[in-house]
């Protein structure tokens, strides 16, 4: 016993001499395969990532957590941030597994800043055979990224195909199946419809799946059935197992049935015009044909919200448009299940808009044409805009959703500038601002624009100009028009059939007062909408043309408008075809 006791003490007094080098070794057998954590996903954050280098006492285990750390710095849109963090390692100190994976986010950077040669050389000075599973996914990624920024989607595709055999985790599987579904939706339909699988089983099941949607796209209950028939055609493809996201709301799809709408509008007090005139648009564009489908309308300034819904309901209907007042939308949306049972297309959004079942937001709203501004900018070659905006709601809105758009173009912020009054544009002009932008993106009524546009005839006259609709007035002049000359701005596409029957029938009704002609047209569009309510909302990809624009559901079913684009040349406005 006491031979077992001297034991038991030796090894407590033995246990603490021996555990710091048990650590020790420890450390040393996980420090030594540590490296080989790069040949695996990085499912952490970037701050994780940071934060263990600051933690780390080992120099290959802090470039390990550095290159994890840029690797999803890149995927968090953070590229400068990335480049400095690979720019701090010592080329000469890292193993051939850290040199392998940092050529890897060499190229995927390259990709994302639109270095599509560069990337492509990098790709090839690296080995496949070197790669794991994991890095292989990520080298096919690169070559997707190349591909699309060609706009070369097929060849897109293939890559993601490639992607696709390399991915065992099922989110990450899925999440590479929505993304090669985008770039069919992006795919012109000739392309798909003469492009060959060439004996690739998995290429030629999606294009099968795309030209089932293409065919189909203008008829959702055929469309459900070509869907379910592609799935038995190609039982053991991918996309099968895993279906595209956005096509899996089609399986319950149902046509919308409108029997009566109840109209929300203000329509006495100080909104009236605005109410009226929306009221107008929506009666004209239901006309006579329509005399089956009851309307009825509820005056806002006189009916409160929660008391309209209630008679909305018990009046049997299902469909309600409105309302207009943004607190009124707010009122909705602070209690969601109050529309339960209808079909809600506000006309109008707010900072509380929010995903809820059976509503949708459309309006006139800056957004539209911020995203349109950047597209177009960058459509045009523009690599660096500078966006002047009005210190306002308006200003704010239209900056935030310019540089969303723009980040997602470029992976870079634009160059966004507030301003009080258009002295403060021309200051900024004059302190040099253009000199550094290649073109600028004006928020401004006409007469400000005017005054713009004196100054930077004189500072930058090279500079390409792009508007809002907000500079697009009726009181604006020949003298105007000549003075804009190669200025391009955004605006409804009904502005472009003036000499259309029904251009001559609303300018007439609203006084020619171009304010007036865009909510007239917005009134239309909104009849038009609500009886395309679950075609919208449930089949991805369709859209309706109305006079505000091409319309089609965005997240949280906001109403998307494609804006149609004009120039001023030689005192007349012109149509940009796309």
């Amino acid at each position: 016993m006491s031979i077992l006791l001297q034991g038991t003490q030796f090894k407590k007094r033995l246990m603490p001499l021996l555990f710091p080098v048990l650590l020790a070794g420890c450390t040393n057998l996980f420090g030594s395969d540590f490296d080989q954590t790069l040949k695996r996903d990085a499912n952490a954050s970037s701050d994780f990532y940071m934060n263990k280098i600051a933690q780390t006492q080992e120099l290959e285990d802090q470039q390990t957590y550095k290159l994890l750390a840029a690797r999803v710095l890149v995927t968090e849109n953070k590229i400068a941030q990335a480049e400095s963090l690979l720019a701090e390692l010592n080329l000469k100190e890292l193993t051939p597994e850290q040199l392998l994976d940092k050529s890897l986010i060499d190229a995927q950077i390259s990709a994302v800043k639109q270095h599509n040669s560069q990337a492509e050389s990098q790709l090839k000075l690296i080995n496949l055979a070197e790669l794991s599973s994991s890095q292989t996914a990520r080298y096919y990624e690169v070559s997707a990224r190349i591909s699309e920024n060609r706009n070369q989607f097929i060849d897109a595709v293939k890559a993601r195909i490639k992607i696709d055999s390399s991915l065992t985790d099922v989110q990450r599987k899925q999440e590479n199946i929505d993304r090669t579904w985008a770039l069919l939706r992006k795919t012109n339909k000739a392309t798909i419809n003469i492009t060959s699988a060439e004996g690739d089983a998995s290429l030629g099941g999606w294009l099968a799946l795309a030209k089932a949607y293409n065919d189909n796209l203008s008829q959702p209950a055929q469309l459900s059935e070509a869907l379910q028939n592609w799935k038995s055609a190609y039982p053991t493809h991918s996309a099968t197992y895993l279906f595209p996201t956005e096509l899996k709301s089609l399986s319950n799809f149902q046509q919308t049935q409108v029997n009566k709408v109840v109209l929300l509008l203000p329509l006495s007090g100080d909104a009236q015009l605005l109410g009226s005139t929306i009221k107008s648009g929506f009666d004209n564009a239901k006309g006579d044909t329509n005399n089956e489908i009851q309307v009825d309308v509820i005056d806002t300034m006189t009916t409160d919200i929660p008391t309209a819904i209630e008679q909305a309901k018990q009046s049997g209907a299902r469909a309600m448009v409105g309302p207009l007042l943004k607190n009124n939308v707010d009122v909705v949306l602070s209690n969601p299940a109050s529309i339960q049972g209808l079909n809600v297309l506000a006309l109008n959004s707010t900072p509380n808009a929010k995903a809820v079942n059976q509503l949708c937001y459309y309006g006139l709203a800056p957004e539209d044409e911020a995203e349109s501004a950047a597209n177009k900018m960058w459509n045009d070659g523009i690599h660096s805009p500078l966006v002047m905006v009005p210190q306002s709601d308006l200003g704010q809105r239209t900056a935030s959703a310019f540089t969303v758009r723009w980040q997602q173009l470029s992976g870079s912020d634009a160059n966004i500038r507030f301003y009080n009054q258009a002295q403060d544009i021309a200051l900024a002009l004059e302190e040099g601002a253009s000199k550094q932008a290649e073109a600028m993106y004006i928020v401004a009524l006409s007469e400000q624009l005017g005054e713009i546009k004196s100054v930077i005839d004189n500072v930058n006259p090279q500079l390409k100009l792009y508007a809002s609709s907000r500079s697009n007035s009726s009181n604006n002049t020949p003298e105007y028009r000549l003075q804009m000359n190669g200025l391009q701005f955004s605006d409804i596409p009904f502005f472009k059939e003036t000499d259309s029957e029904q251009y001559k029938n609303i300018e007439m009704k609203t006084n020619g007062d171009y304010s007036l002609m865009r909510l007239y047209a917005m009134g239309a569009d909104a009849w038009l909408l609500i009886n395309q309510f679950n075609e919208l909302r449930q089949v991805p990809g369709y859209s309706v043309s109305g006079l505000t624009g091409k319309l089609s559901a965005g997240p949280n079913c906001n109403i998307d408008r494609d804006m149609t684009w004009f120039q001023y040349q030689d005192g007349n406005i012109n149509t940009i075809k796309n």
